[in-house]
């Protein structure tokens, strides 16, 4: 791995310091050609306005095209050179074939450019007019070697600073590289040890780079899963609690009855009717967990068309015999072809619970207002009380399961098994509908269901 990372950190030095060099060298030669081919063009364009004299090409005009730096050859049309300033190699009364001098004869000025021997060799050609007509071709040559010397001289200064910038990133990268394994091989210790049931802590994000997403992700996803194991043991303690009280009642009052002799048929009955309570509690908590298992593994499911005031209007009818119990008044306001998109059997779960928790959580002599209403093409079920209520820090909890918000109520005939509100939040939940608590104008507390509309012809009872 970290082989790799350095392979590519030095690739990726490399490239920056070639694309560095190739730009700069060529921009810097570009620059001494274009300085000598204007120096040249000068010194030509004086040569032309001198030879274009009247009087012609006299010995005194060949006196002063003496150029210190510079030799100069002018040829006749025939390209017979008839001035050469140069003492060595002259090539006066000699034919001058060169590919530039020929374009000079046609009208053309020709400017190139070479290192020759340790120097700059420029050379210019062009013609000679006299009365716009092409009498002959100069020639320019100019050898510089201090030109020369500049160009090696910064190509070796260019090619040590390339070294050295690449010696730079390299190792910049290589650091950059070393830091960011670091980090990933510590995330990824982390997220191997991490474990809610372990403690582990969260990883430390202090920098605020690429990497720190990532990190925030997981600490996220860490305390959901931290979050989700508190609620799994808090499940299966208040799961076993829900299930062990009622058994240690069985218990004792089996052994009451077993224990003690000529125990009368009354007490007899007495403690046998308990121990069925019991036993109902238990299966009541018994069938709720299989509800929620089931809900639980039903992970889409098949919604269809429900009638949502068939089913509010029976659930009232089904739990007011309990109402009447505690003198709780159930008032109704449905409107009729209420039609939701859900399932029949959530849909009962969710009303009935609801309902039941109405009436159980009232004061003796309450009331409770049931509405049924469409709006904005959405079914509104609200349930009004005026029981005890729900304190609002207690309201996000009341639908975690086992969750009760006063534990001294569980055994006052008025404390469930804590999983009424779980089953009705998954419901809701699996129909794509939403719940809210709020204060009632009762006194008491308002639950909010909001499922979504179907169309009336398609529902069924």
């Amino acid at each position: 791995m970290s082989s790799k990372i350095f392979l590519v950190c030095a690739l990726a030095a490399v490239l920056l310091v070639s694309v560095y060099v190739y730009n700069v060298y060529p921009g810097v030669s570009s620059s001494v050609y274009s300085f000598k081919e204007a120096e040249l063009r000068e010194i030509a364009s004086d040569l032309t306005s001198l030879l274009a004299r009247p009087e012609g090409i006299s010995q005194a005009t060949l006196s002063s095209l003496s150029c210190q730096k510079c030799r100069i050859i002018l040829t006749d049309s025939d390209l017979r050179v008839i001035y050469d300033s140069s003492d060595i190699e002259n090539l006066e009364t000699k034919t001058l074939l060169l590919p530039s001098t020929n374009s000079a004869l046609r009208g053309e000025s020709v400017f190139s450019s070479r290192f020759i021997s340790n120097s700059l060799q420029s050379s210019l050609s062009a013609p000679i007019f006299r009365d716009e007509t092409i009498t002959g071709t100069f020639l320019i040559i100019d050898n510089d070697p201090e030109i020369h010397k500049i160009l090696r001289k910064t190509t070796s200064t260019l090619m040590v600073s390339s070294l050295i910038a690449l010696a730079i990133f390299i190792l910049l990268f290589s650091f950059i590289a070393y830091i960011l394994k670091h980090r990933i091989s510590k995330i990824l210790y982390m997220m191997k040890f991490s474990r809610p049931e372990l403690n582990t802590e969260h990883i430390p994000n202090i920098y605020r780079d690429e990497i720190s997403p990532v990190i925030d992700e997981f600490n996220s996803i860490y305390d959901q899963l931290e979050y989700a194991e508190q609620m799994r043991r808090a499940f299966v303690s208040d799961a076993s609690h829900e299930l062990r009280t009622p058994l240690s009642a069985i218990k004792l009052l089996c052994e009451s009855i077993t224990g003690t002799e000529n125990v009368d048929p009354e007490t007899t009955k007495e403690f046998l009717q308990d121990i069925v309570l019991e036993v109902d509690r238990m299966s009541h908590t018994a069938e709720k967990l299989l509800v929620l298992s089931r809900l639980d593994n039903n992970k889409s499911a098949k919604l269809s068309p429900v009638p949502l005031s068939e089913v509010v209007r029976k659930s009232i009818i089904a739990l007011t015999p309990f109402a009447d119990d505690k003198k709780v008044t159930i008032e109704s306001y449905i409107e009729d072809d209420c039609i939701i998109l859900g399932e029949m059997e959530g849909t009962n779960q969710i009303i009935s619970n609801i309902i039941d928790n109405a009436i159980k959580y009232n004061n003796y002599g309450g009331l409770i207002k049931i509405y049924v209403f469409s709006k904005n093409g959405f079914c509104h079920f609200i349930a009004d009380d005026s029981g005890i209520g729900i304190a609002p820090e207690f309201r996000k909890h009341v639908f975690e399961r086992f969750y009760r918000v006063d534990k001294s109520r569980e055994h006052d005939g008025r404390g469930g098994s804590g999983l009424g509100l779980s089953i009705v939040k998954r419901n809701v939940d699996s129909f794509g509908g939403t719940i809210e608590i709020s204060d009632s104008v009762h006194g008491g507390s308002r639950f909010t269901v909001i499922f979504q509309s179907s169309p009336a012809e398609e529902a069924y009872i």
